[in-house]
């Protein structure tokens, strides 16, 4: 039998989850997950939980949003 592998809290993450998404939702998604700076599962976990999203910005990005 293989050793468990844990993530950096000591949490064994064995279950895995699938859906579908149009191209659109998923491009929506993946600029939602590059603003926060989490991972995508980080991020999907975290929105699931109704946790809140803290994001973590460069400079760069705070530039971008002033000119908007």
């Amino acid at each position: 039998m293989s050793v468990k592998t844990l993530d950096r809290q000591g949490r064994w993450r064995n279950k895995i989850v699938a859906l579908r998404m149009s191209p659109e939702e998923n491009d929506h998604l993946n600029k939602l997950v590059k603003l926060s700076g989490l991972t995508k599962q980080e991020y999907l976990i975290h929105r699931i939980l109704k946790e809140d999203v803290t994001v973590n910005y460069s400079p760069r990005y705070l530039k971008h949003f002033e000119t908007k």
